[in-house]
Formats: C-alpha cells, structure tokens, sequence
C-alpha cells in the first residue's frame, strides 16, 4: 500500500526504504548494515558518528561477512556496492527528504560517493519533480545531459533530455512489473497495481 502524498516526504521515504528492506535475504550484509544504520538513526546519533561506526564495524572489523576491504587491495573496496549501500541509507534516512541535504550528506559520507548522490537525487528528483527541484535549489536547470562528459559510446552523441531518460525510465518499470511481478499498469489512473504476493524481480 503506497502512503498518502500528504504524508510528509520524510515518513514517506523512510516507510520505501523499510519496505524495500524486507526483500533483503536476512542473512545477507545488505540486510545488516541497514539494520546497524536504522538503528542508530532511530537512537538519535548523528550522521558523521554512523558513517564512522559504518567504517569500523565493516571495513576494519569485517562484521556480517563484508570482506571487501581485504579482497580489494587498492582502495580497499571504496567502491565496492555495499560499503556505499550502507554510506547511502545514512544519507537518504538522515537528509530526511530534503533533497539538498541528501545530496550533501551522500558526497560527504560515501566512499564512491557519485553513487548514493546519484540514487537518492535522482529518487528524490523523480518524486519532487523538476519544478520541485528547481524551487528546493532555488534555480533553474537545464533538461538536457551530456554522458559522454564521463562515458563514451552512446547515441546521439552522449547528448540525452530528462524528459526521454524519465520515458525510458517508465517503460523498464512497466515490463517489470508486468512481467516479473505479473502486475499491471492502470492508464486511466496513471499507476502501476502488483499483487500483494507478487514474484520479486530477479528472483
């Protein structure tokens, strides 16, 4: 069940994250550094005192089976998806919804911190819109991008609009929801329906 809109953004974002946590395989350490980062959210401590717990708890001590921080001899794994997956919930759970605060705190406490900006930017943005993003920096943006500014071989000349990118966008969460989770999209109400036993994709 999707909250009400008028619920505010923070609830909002920390009942997706809550309910995106119950697919995670209990014994996994995706599951674990969610549960370590909630809690110590829900105690109150602040953002920088989790982020440093996250480094010690995982990439010194290695709890719940995280290892990357001796498979990886260069950086130590700093790029590797969990130690940010972890970096990440403290940005989304501690920005509160506050898509500059976000931000900030995703490029402060991440190791391969592109990565958690981007997610929860791009999440935020997605749900704000681009009018809402424009008023939370108080400025106007461009609606196109360049990839190729950092990767090479895409159409166009890397040159893409948010606008098609949102389209493209929609069109993979329909096929996987009428595909993998044998749901439906709802045209006339603009949503997506999934059964509520519905198959996880991947799965």
């Amino acid at each position: 069940e999707i909250p009400d809109k008028n619920i505010p953004m923070k609830e909002r974002l920390v009942w997706m994250a809550d309910e995106a946590r119950k697919g995670l395989p209990e014994d996994s350490y995706s599951a674990k550094m969610y549960d370590f980062v909630k809690s110590r959210y829900a105690a109150g401590d602040v953002w920088e005192a989790v982020r440093d717990s996250l480094y010690e708890k995982y990439q010194v001590r290695q709890e719940d089976g995280y290892e990357w921080s001796t498979k990886e001899p260069v950086c130590h794994g700093c790029f590797a998806a969990g130690i940010n997956f972890g970096a990440s919930i403290i940005s989304l759970l501690y920005g509160g919804g506050d898509i500059r605060e976000t931000i900030k705190i995703g490029a402060l406490s991440g190791w391969d911190s592109d990565n958690p900006t981007a997610t929860w930017g791009g999440l935020l943005g997605f749900m704000l819109g681009k009018e809402g993003v424009e008023q939370a920096f108080n400025r106007k943006f461009a609606d196109q991008f360049n990839i190729h500014r950092t990767r090479i071989g895409f159409p166009n000349g890397g040159i893409d609009t948010f606008g098609e990118m949102a389209k493209k966008g929609v069109l993979v969460v329909d096929r996987v929801v009428q595909e993998q989770m044998k749901g439906g999209v709802d045209l006339a109400n603009d949503a997506w329906y999934i059964p509520a036993n519905a198959v996880k994709p991947g799965s």
